[in-house]
């Protein structure tokens, strides 16, 4: 698989690189091969296919890293709900220190009509989404059980993506399946998206066709 720096830097959109960021790291977005032009190890001007499958394996693992160091505090290689608890709660704890930073200008620990001459939109907004007794004001304690929202939210979310098994760990092995599968469906996705003629390889020329036709592949050809 050859694929120039140069007819990627012609025919891929800026911020394409920006592309590449998610929830737990970076990955494989269409289009992702400007980003990957920095795996260019060789330094000949193009992209290998032993070159993409080195992205790959260094996309996973930079993903798996990113992950344990985020949530797994005694590096034991497992992630138990405890420790992933603990960090969103920090999270929403920093959450609700900028809140009350940005909104409680008379520091009573809640955002009343006292906090301000008058409402920005940003304000109103933030009141009606938080003020659950519809009193015009956001209490202490509703702000705190946004905040308590706001963790559990990211710790189900957490769960129902890693914890395959469903016993409230994540382990290393659980987590690297699922940053294998998402990366192979992306680099597969760069294949469905360029490889044209279904060989298996992605040449400039169909990278080229791609983002001239308004149709993409349609226009282009197709896998067989």
């Amino acid at each position: 698989m050859k694929i120039t720096i140069a007819v990627l830097a012609a025919v891929l959109p800026l911020g394409a690189a920006e592309a590449l960021a998610g929830p737990e790291g970076f990955g494989l977005h269409d289009p992702g091969l400007h980003a990957l032009a920095q795996y260019d190890t060789n330094g000949d001007g193009t992209i290998s296919s032993n070159e993409l499958t080195a992205a790959s394996q260094n996309l996973v693992q930079g993903l798996q890293s990113r992950l344990l160091a985020k949530y797994d505090t005694n590096t034991d290689g497992t992630i138990t709900s405890e420790e992933a608890q603990s960090v969103h709660e920090a999270i929403a704890a920093q959450w609700l220190e900028r809140v009350l930073e940005r909104y409680d200008r008379d520091n009573d620990g809640a955002v009343t009509t006292n906090d301000f001459s008058r409402f920005s939109w940003g304000t109103r907004s933030f009141i009606e989404r938080y003020d659950t007794d519809d009193n015009g004001a956001v209490s202490s304690d509703e702000l705190a059980a946004a905040a308590e929202a706001l963790a559990a939210d990211l710790q189900e979310k957490l769960l129902d993506k890693y914890d395959t098994s469903q016993d409230g760990t994540i382990t290393s092995e659980e987590a690297l399946a699922v940053h294998q599968a998402s990366v192979d469906e992306k680099i597969a996705a760069l294949l469905e998206t360029y490889d044209l003629n279904g060989d298996g390889e992605i040449t400039g020329a169909e990278i080229n066709t791609v983002h001239r036709s308004p149709y993409g592949r349609r226009h282009g050809g197709s896998r067989r």
